[in-house]
């Protein structure tokens, strides 16, 4: 495809988004920032050795010693003061109670009308997978410390491309832009049975290790742009989120509630990332609490669009950790 030919594409693209007022799904509306999210444990391993035994059905059991090769490897990552030992103060038991990875579907969608009156069909193929898996933490006495299930999924439907659908229409165009320059383009093809089990075994041993020791990560987080929200978008790319915050909280709620959404959205994001700033526990949990709050609120206001889904989790999980942290500290007092 050409220079031209793109420069007139995305011009037609701008055009639209201008008519259509503000879409999230719009990398033109988007702005990506980081947060450094640091959660405390939720249970507290006695000791520095650990043990880490995995199980699963007879016929999956390459999965199980990956899983607990990963787990393990992760453990000792986040929390370098452990150690493995056969007679560990601390033992993690997991089982793999299913993984599934049913084979890509290819469905097809009429495409855009041609001269000689004929409809294209294009192709799209839609990948899936899930993992669960339980486990269980106790002492070398047999003390239970903690127990949970995980459950991590995988879902995203491919075009001809290889792009990845959820970036919209905006993420196919900026991958033909960065093919034309050679750029990285990343979500180019859908994942291989290999690549889709890293990905689920990734997320949840991710989880796992996040309740077992103290975790610190940087994640990378959208903000929506336009209508008077640029001012805080630049403010929070600088860092500067408590003047982020106010500039979103006193901007004049958009008239339309599918499009305020995204303001209470990026106040959201502002509350959260004040909460994994704060030094105290307390005030921590306050600011994560307003930052579901107003999460919840966008997604009440616009439940179409999926970017609001995840970082609900992510604060979910994040003040359980912390709820967790206070009854341990009042226990202790």
């Amino acid at each position: 495809m050409s220079i031209s030919r793109l420069t007139a594409i995305a011009a037609i693209f701008l055009c639209a988004v201008s008519a259509s007022a503000q879409s999230f799904g719009l990398v033109f509306f988007k702005s990506k920032v980081t947060l450094q999210r640091k959660l405390p444990a939720v249970v507290q391993l006695p000791g520095t050795s650990v043990k880490v035994i995995v199980t699963s059905h007879a016929n999956a059991a390459d999965l199980a010693s990956d899983f607990q090769s990963a787990l393990t490897s992760e453990l000792l990552k986040q929390d370098p003061r452990l150690h493995v030992s056969e007679g560990a103060d601390s033992i993690i038991n997991c089982q793999i109670l299913s993984f599934e990875e049913p084979p890509p579907i290819t469905t097809t969608t009429p495409g855009v009308k041609q001269k000689d009156g004929t409809v294209p069909q294009i192709p799209h193929t839609r990948v899936t997978g899930q993992l669960r898996v339980a486990f269980q933490s106790r002492t070398r006495a047999g003390q239970t410390l903690g127990s949970d299930n995980v459950n991590e999924q995988y879902d995203e439907m491919f075009d001809a491309s290889g792009n990845a659908q959820s970036g919209g229409i905006a993420g196919v165009f900026n991958n033909s832009i960065k093919r034309i320059k050679g750029d990285k383009i990343e979500n180019t093809h859908p994942p291989t049975p290999g690549e889709l089990r890293t990905n689920l075994f990734n997320k949840a041993v991710h989880q796992i290790v996040s309740e077992l020791v103290v975790t610190d990560e940087t994640i990378e987080v959208y903000l929506a742009k336009g209508k008077g929200m640029d001012p805080g978008v630049k403010d929070a790319e600088a860092g500067l989120w408590t003047r982020a915050l106010e500039a979103w909280e006193t901007l004049k709620p958009l008239d339309k509630p599918v499009e305020d959404a995204y303001r209470l959205y990026d106040v959201g994001v502002a509350y959260e990332a004040l909460g994994y700033a704060s030094k105290d526990p307390e005030t921590a949990m306050k600011y994560l609490s307003q930052a579901s709050i107003n999460y919840g609120k966008a997604i009440d206001s616009n439940p179409a669009e999926k970017y609001f889904r995840e970082p609900q989790k992510r604060i979910e999980t994040a003040l359980a950790h912390y709820e967790k942290l206070e009854e341990d500290l009042k226990q202790r007092k």
